[in-house]
């Protein structure tokens, strides 16, 4: 089983309150979309993650959260990428977000 990842999209966010959060120093999320090669059988190929960094002058925090064989099509990966990327959404929030989608 083979799976590729590719980048889709950063957003930085500098005005989070505390943790040192700042315009020098923000929290940068990267959004990236996942292809699993599999046999021709499987449904769900396309999966969706997202790696959460913030770096200050003390140290480097890092978060990531992803899920793969959730989108039957790329295109629908793709959009759910966008709308993280417009809400800004961090890696926490990740399985909630897919949780409430699925339910629709």
């Amino acid at each position: 089983m083979e799976k590729s990842i590719e980048v889709y999209g950063n957003v930085s966010i500098c005005d989070w309150i505390g943790n040192g959060v700042t315009k020098e120093f923000p929290v940068n999320l990267e959004y990236y979309k996942i292809h699993t090669c599999m046999p021709k059988n499987v449904e769900k190929p396309y999966g969706i993650g997202i790696m959460k960094t913030h770096e200050d002058t003390v140290e480097t925090c890092m978060e990531k959260s992803e899920f793969s064989h959730i989108f039957s099509q790329e295109q629908e990966a793709e959009k759910m990428l966008e709308l993280l990327i417009k809400n800004k959404v961090t890696p926490v929030a990740l399985r909630d977000v897919l949780e409430d989608f699925a339910s629709i």
